[in-house]
């Protein structure tokens, strides 16, 4: 039993071991957060970056700043859809505990292209509406929800998510403006 309970401890110690490290290195590291679009606790995408500008501060020798550009954000590879129905709530989660000073969200009804080949939104842009909550764990946060509605029955949502995070003078944490790329279709 005591065997047990020591286990049952270490693995717990290690798991949170494992979470603070994600925290940090989504703060620090560096590659800009993964997105993940979600219904409830699905993930039904995850996404890197489709386009922008990430600054991260290297320690190796000599230790400076180093901006990573993604290219234009014209265009995008979306995955294919996931099906849900006209009105789903749905909401994109980002592992970086630092508040983005902003978040938009555009869609379009097609693409120019393939989608999952690198294709450029097409048809009307339709900006949608989001609100922002912070994810907690043990009282701390550790990333941030951007929840929308997808509202037109039978459409095509190819949904490019713009975040941003400024810099936070005396630290080392990263930042920049990164745009991914997800895509629905109601039903």
């Amino acid at each position: 039993m005591m065997k047990m309970t020591t286990l049952i401890i270490a693995v717990a110690l290690a798991t949170i071991a494992v979470f603070a490290a994600e925290a940090q290195a989504t703060s620090t590291g560096s590659a800009p957060p993964l997105g993940a679009l979600k219904k409830h606790e699905t993930v039904l995408q995850r996404a890197g970056a489709a386009g922008g500008m990430w600054h991260y501060y290297d320690e190796r020798e000599p230790a400076r700043w180093t901006r990573i550009n993604f290219g234009h954000s014209w265009g995008a590879y979306f995955p294919m859809a996931d099906r849900v129905a006209a009105g789903t709530r749905l909401h994109v989660y980002f592992s970086k505990p630092e508040r983005p000073i902003g978040v938009d969200i555009n869609a379009w009804p097609t693409t120019e292209g393939r989608a999952w080949d690198y294709a450029r939104p097409a048809g009307k842009r339709q900006g949608l509406l989001s609100t922002l909550k912070p994810v907690r764990q043990d009282g701390k946060t550790i990333g941030w929800n951007v929840f929308f509605r997808v509202n037109e029955p039978d459409r095509h949502y190819y949904l490019k998510l713009t975040s941003r995070w400024k810099r936070v003078p005396g630290t080392h944490i990263s930042y920049g403006h990164i745009v991914y790329a997800f895509h629905v279709k109601t039903r």
